[in-house]
């Protein structure tokens, strides 16, 4: 009988640590199972994922993933990780879903698998250099000398890394905006390019910050949809979610709630 419990013991060990990232519980009646889902976000971009006063997560993607979850029976546990680890997370299996402004890149999409889009706007286009009212850059020209910061693995990084040689500007990366905005108060790096919600989030936190729009746009627009490791079975869970939200006016009450002329993409 000891090697028949010892042996059963060892099953649920091992089934426990397959799964880290997705676990069912049940009731204590037994009658439903829950399934627990760990779910990855980055914090510091606001309107999608800020942390409140009380230090709970909080934004349009927040709340929009806990509406999703509600309707597909899912209990969410939200890991905040720097946005330039995320795309690498999934793609090496450690976890399987992420929410944090996302777009849906071509070069994105070979590692990871994505939802529909969720939100889009042409305005999502823009980008905003932000700096010291001190300053002012009104053309590409000006940018000749500067060093111009922008948050790793976004991809206003992309754009400024595509520019650097044809504008001669230096580029600084960091994992959040609030670092480039310190060094920016310090004096090491002249401006952030980052969209334009966002920007004028900063503006306002930032008595001393101004920003203008940025002289060039992105070719391409992706909108904002959630990522998923390759094959992952949520991806229909969570497709079909959306489409419930849509239709029962849930998603149009959120974006009226966080995005009033602009909205943002990483």
């Amino acid at each position: 009988m000891k090697k028949i419990v010892l042996g059963l013991a060892m099953i649920l060990v091992f089934g426990l640590v397959g799964c880290d990232n997705a676990t069912t519980t049940n009731s204590a009646d037994d009658t439903t199972t829950q399934t627990v889902l760990t779910v990855l976000t980055s914090s510091g971009y606001e309107p999608y994922e800020m942390v409140d006063t009380d230090g709970n997560l909080t934004g349009f993607d927040i709340e929009l993933m806990e509406a999703l979850a509600d309707v597909a029976g899912i209990t969410i546990d939200w890991k905040d990780v720097d946005f330039s680890g995320i795309i690498a997370s999934l793609q090496a299996g450690q976890y399987e879903v992420a929410i944090a402004g996302i777009s849906p890149t071509a070069e994105r999409a070979e590692v990871v698998d994505f939802s529909n889009v969720y939100y889009n706007s042409e305005s999502g286009l823009v980008n905003y250099l932000v700096y010291l009212n001190t300053d002012s850059y009104t053309t590409m020209d000006d940018l000749d000398g500067l060093v111009i910061g922008a948050q790793l693995g976004t991809i206003q990084a992309e754009l400024l890394q595509e520019l650097a040689d044809e504008y001669n500007f230096t580029v600084e990366l960091r994992n959040s905006n609030s670092m480039i905005v310190e060094e920016m108060n310090l004096g090491s790096i002249d401006a952030l390019l980052i969209e334009s919600l966002a920007a004028s989030a900063i503006v306002d936190a930032n008595t001393n910050l101004t920003s203008t729009e940025f002289g060039y746009s992105m070719d391409s627009f992706y909108g904002n949809a959630i990522a998923f490791a390759k094959g992952s079975e949520y991806v229909d869970i969570f497709n079909a979610a959306l489409v419930t939200l849509q239709e029962n006016g849930t998603l149009d009450q959120l974006i009226a709630k966080w995005f009033t002329t602009t909205d943002t993409e990483e």
